[in-house]
């Protein structure tokens, strides 16, 4: 199914409209409903049962950037039509993968959890995503205006790298990009759905988290005249994912980094020169990334014990897990689950209740 354009307009738009419900149609299709947030400028979008499972939150966090987190499973193969004229876009993905294409004949590529892909096109020019059915989809989007980018960032565009700069410059298109998402900006961008702060503090932490997540993304740019080490072939960029997908399908019984380079054909050495390009970390450092990653998924949706989720997660003594979450995080597992579960207002979460309409406006607010 085809669903309407989205434009930046729109929602900015919708962000600004007086406190109502409103049942959101695609063409002919019921798409779902939104309705105002209660702490700040910005709505929450779920969509109807026949569409998928949950929705995603925009919040507009000043009139040069936004951000939009999404936790959302489709019921049924969806494709829509993103157009973001004059911003720098960033998608920090945090669970799991879809396609996505720019321009007309262009294959798809990847969006895929531990990666954040951004761009900026030419005016007019939308991005392709496909949904697709039963997959769970959640991630950070982050919308920052071309010609405001010092004010946000306070940093002048000749300063950052030639692709950031020749966009805010020049409008040279960049393509869509994908980057890994390091340490930092995935910590990042799990705080972001996880905060608890209300009104002008959300907002403040928000517009923080967004920041971080920018941030890193443009280091990932920055040239590091100290590299050392030979450049990467395409054929070593994918072996050093596949070394990825293997810790992330090991996580209770990890490989050393011996035995990895050897699954994947490398040799230690290229192995964890590969990764500080690609992540900026060891495969040490990667290993518990990805560990922590998935810890806070099965914190936050599952019911499982916690001491459970430690050993699948790679941690043999629960205290260790507790530390290594805390020190990640900001609070403690039981806490995080307490707050996703009930902490956290319904109006300010992807998910919440079934996706059917309140019985008012005011049902809406109280939530």
């Amino acid at each position: 199914m085809i669903l309407d354009d989205r434009t930046i307009e729109e929602m900015l738009g919708c962000a600004g409209r007086p406190a109502e419900v409103t049942r959101w149609r695609s063409t002919a299709v019921h798409e779902g409903w939104r309705e105002p947030l209660v702490s700040g400028q910005g709505f929450r979008h779920r969509y109807d049962e026949a569409m998928g499972d949950g929705g995603w939150v925009f919040h507009q966090l000043n009139d040069a950037l936004s951000m939009a987190l999404v936790d959302f499973r489709a019921a049924r193969p969806l494709s829509r039509l993103h157009r973001h004229d004059d911003h720098l876009v960033f998608c920090a993905w945090i669970e799991g993968r879809s396609t996505i294409s720019a321009g007309g004949g262009l294959a798809d590529e990847e969006l895929a959890h531990g990666f954040c892909t951004f761009y900026g096109l030419p005016s007019g020019e939308a991005v392709r995503t496909v949904y697709e059915p039963n997959r769970p989809l959640r991630w950070v989007s982050i919308f920052l205006r071309r010609d405001r980018v010092k004010e946000v960032l306070g940093l002048d565009a000749a300063a950052l790298p030639a692709i950031f700069r020749d966009y805010i410059l020049q409008r040279t298109p960049t393509g869509l990009r994908h980057v890994p998402l390091g340490n930092v900006a995935s910590i990042a961008a799990t705080q972001a759905f996880e905060c608890t702060y209300q009104g002008e503090l959300r907002r403040l932490y928000l517009i923080a988290k967004a920041i971080e997540i920018v941030c890193a993304v443009i280091q990932s740019h920055v040239e590091d005249d100290d590299a050392d080490g030979p450049a990467l072939r395409r054929a070593d960029v994918e072996k050093i994912g596949l070394a990825r997908q293997v810790i992330e399908q090991n996580l209770d019984d990890p490989l050393s980094v011996s035995e990895l380079a050897a699954v994947v054909g490398m040799t230690v050495k290229k192995l964890q020169h590969g990764f500080q390009l690609l992540y900026r970390g060891s495969v040490g450092q990667v290993y518990k990334q990805v560990r922590l990653s998935r810890a806070m998924v099965l914190v936050r949706k599952s019911d499982k014990p916690m001491i459970d989720i430690a050993i699948e997660c790679g941690y043999e003594c629960p205290g260790s897990f507790t530390r290594a979450f805390k020190l990640a995080f900001g609070s403690c597992p039981t806490l995080v689950r307490a707050t996703a579960t009930r902490g956290v207002p319904v109006a300010e979460r992807p998910h919440g209740r079934a996706a059917h309409a309140p019985a008012s406006a005011d049902e809406a607010l109280v939530n």
